[in-house]
């Protein structure tokens, strides 16, 4: 019992670590695929594309879409991306492309929020 415990401490770094950030193919519900790559940790994570693009999975449309920062959280917009012909989708849809800065504050935000509540809950 005492090595299973020890041997759990040892692996809880590993549910903590930063993404796999290799170029790797995502694809569509209809099919059509694109390359990006992962972001984050698991505060908050994305993928982005070689153009820039920040994207989230929405598991109720089952597609990549445009991100947006809506309430100090990273949020699917509504709208798939489209690699073929990004910026026309992005204004049709008028999803704007994320400022870089502002996602990094907003990853920062989260990454102190969570050491605030593990603070509190070490005081405990």
């Amino acid at each position: 019992m005492k090595s299973l415990l020890v041997f759990l401490l040892l692996l809880a770094p590993l549910f903590g670590a930063p993404a796999f950030n290799k170029p790797k193919k995502f694809t569509q519900s209809d099919g059509t695929t694109f390359t990006a790559r992962a972001f984050g940790n698991q505060h908050l994570h994305w993928i982005q594309t070689p153009d820039g693009e920040v994207l989230l999975y929405n598991s109720e449309s089952k597609n990549f879409e445009y991100a947006k920062i809506q309430n100090n959280q990273l949020k699917p917009s509504g709208t798939r991306y489209n690699k073929e012909d990004s910026i026309r989708a992005r204004s049709q849809a008028r999803v704007n492309k994320i400022n870089k800065e502002e996602l990094y504050k907003l990853w920062s935000f989260k990454q102190k929020e969570f050491n605030e509540k593990r603070s509190l809950q070490n005081r405990h």
